[in-house]
C-alpha cells in the first residue's frame, strides 16, 4: 500500500480504472478515513452532475467561430532561428578537394623537413684524418734532412694525383 495516496485516485475509483492493488489501497484509506469518503461523494455528485448536462450540437459555424477566438486569444509564439549552419568539409577527401593549396603546401613542408633531416642525419663527405697535404709536406720535410730520394718523390706525386 502506497504512504500517500492522493484524493485524484478517486476519480479513477469511481470510474473503475484503478488495477487490484491500487484499488485495495484506496478502499482501506477509504474504510479508515471520513474525510476521504466526504470527498469521494463530492466526486460522485460532480461526476452524476456532467453526466446529467444535456447534450448540445454545435453548428459548424459556431464551431468555427470558437476556433478562430480561441486563435486570436493565444499568443503566436515565433519558432526559434534554426541554429547556424557552418559549412566545413566532412571528410578528409572533401577538405584536400577543396582546398588544394593548403595540400600543396602541406607536402611542400614535409618535404623541406626530410631534407633538413636528412641533411643533419645522414654524413658528409668523408674527411681523410690526418690530412694528407700536411702528412705528405712534413714527410718530404723528414726526407730532405735525411736525404732519402724515393721518400722525396712523395710530394710531387701527391701534387700532381690529388689536386685535381
Amino acid at each position: 500500500m502506497s504512504p500517500r495516496l492522493s484524493e485524484d485516485l478517486l476519480s479513477a475509483y469511481v470510474d473503475g480504472e484503478l488495477d487490484a492493488a491500487a484499488r485495495a489501497a484506496v478502499e482501506a484509506r477509504l474504510a479508515r478515513s471520513a474525510s476521504w469518503r466526504a470527498v469521494l461523494d463530492e466526486v460522485h455528485a460532480a461526476r452524476d452532475a456532467v453526466r446529467s448536462l444535456p447534450v448540445v450540437d454545435l453548428p459548424a459555424a459556431t464551431w468555427d467561430q470558437l476556433l478562430a477566438r480561441v486563435a486570436r486569444d493565444e499568443p503566436v509564439v515565433a519558432a526559434p532561428p534554426p541554429p547556424p549552419v557552418y559549412a566545413w568539409p566532412r571528410t578528409w577527401r572533401d577538405r584536400v578537394r577543396d582546398r588544394p593549396f593548403r595540400w600543396a603546401a602541406g607536402l611542400a613542408g614535409a618535404a623541406a623537413a626530410a631534407v633538413i633531416v636528412a641533411a643533419l642525419v645522414l654524413p658528409g663527405p668523408h674527411r681523410v684524418t690526418p690530412k694528407v697535404g700536411a702528412f705528405s709536406t712534413e714527410q718530404q720535410a723528414r726526407a730532405s734532412i735525411t736525404g732519402d730520394p724515393v721518400s722525396s718523390l712523395a710530394g710531387v706525386n701527391l701534387l700532381r694525383g690529388m689536386n685535381r
